[in-house]
């Protein structure tokens, strides 16, 4: 896989549809005070070619929008001075290597997994456990077809340039960079026990997870097993992805309704359900949150 391709599919997995009636409900909310609104999509970052058409909601909210919102800057990331960077943080500095910062046991279990990949592990030496798990899922969803090319965010984003809408970000990608690399902070070997159980069970995830999203039903979504157990088992690694990205954002999410523009802000849909997603802290500050 070209780098170009593995950090654009980092970025987006960093932690993500089946067919669906016309103008059913889906996951684009319109949030508005007084006259003045927005419009907010749940994305899901990596999808299929068939998983398209998208439903038509997000097409309602693009054409009413005269700038889109994205969680980055999407052409940045794909720069090769910010790929370098994302590469390297990725790897150990030092004289560690992957082997050196796992128990045997534990990595003769991720040896064993990336055989059946046809992924020499002496090729990966130098990563850092949390980097390795990152690329373990993106060549699992390959093997299931789902590319960023065809995620939502990429769809709009190029859409977005060839109509000429203003395009924006909610952080930078230098931010988003560090978000990642605060995955270190997770225990090498749990991360990697945690990682080789999930990946053999996401075959079985990916399907009901399209059907929420499509369908809109972010509660759903949002109590997957998969993400009950991020919760559970990582709480400070999904506060530091989640939680604590929904409060930076809502820093600029109510001050979109104070100038003369429509945005249509698109997020993972992990961002959006529950007491700390967006659509409650929009309610709690007196939006009118409206389900398309």
């Amino acid at each position: 896989m070209k780098i170009r391709k593995i950090v654009v599919c980092l970025v987006f997995v960093g932690i993500n549809f089946l067919a669906c009636n016309t103008f059913a409900e889906s996951s684009v909310w319109k949030v508005s005070r007084g006259k003045s609104y927005f419009y907010l999509g749940g994305t899901i970052h990596l999808l299929t070619a068939d998983d398209y058409p998208l439903p038509d909601e997000f097409r309602i909210a693009y054409n009413d929008a005269g700038k889109i919102c994205f969680e980055t800057d999407l052409i940045a990331v794909q720069t090769p001075e910010f790929q370098s960077r994302f590469m390297a943080a990725m790897m150990f500095s030092d004289e560690r290597t992957l082997a050196s910062t796992l128990k045997p046991s534990v990595y003769q279990k991720l040896e064993k997994f990336m055989e059946l990949r046809q992924l020499p592990i002496a090729n990966f030496s130098k990563f850092q456990p949390w980097g390795i798990s990152l690329m373990l899922a993106i060549i699992e969803y390959q093997r299931l077809g789902m590319m960023p090319d065809y995620g939502v965010d990429a769809y709009f984003n190029n859409l977005a340039l060839a109509d000429n809408k203003k395009i924006m970000g909610l952080e930078t990608p230098d931010e988003q960079l560090n978000f990642f690399s605060s995955m270190a902070r997770i225990d090498p070997d749990a991360g990697i026990e945690y990682s080789l159980r999930d990946l053999g069970r996401l075959p079985e995830f990916i399907e009901p997870m399209k059907k929420n999203w499509r369908d809109g039903d972010l509660e759903a979504f949002s109590t997957n097993a998969f993400i009950i157990q991020m919760k559970k088992e990582f709480p400070e690694i999904y506060n530091i992805l989640v939680t604590n990205r929904n409060k930076n954002w809502m820093r600029q999410l109510p001050t979109l309704i104070n100038d003369s523009d429509t945005e249509f802000v698109l997020v993972g849909a992990m961002h959006l359900y529950g007491k700390e997603g967006l659509l409650n802290l929009l309610k709690t500050q007196g939006f009118k949150v409206e389900q398309l």
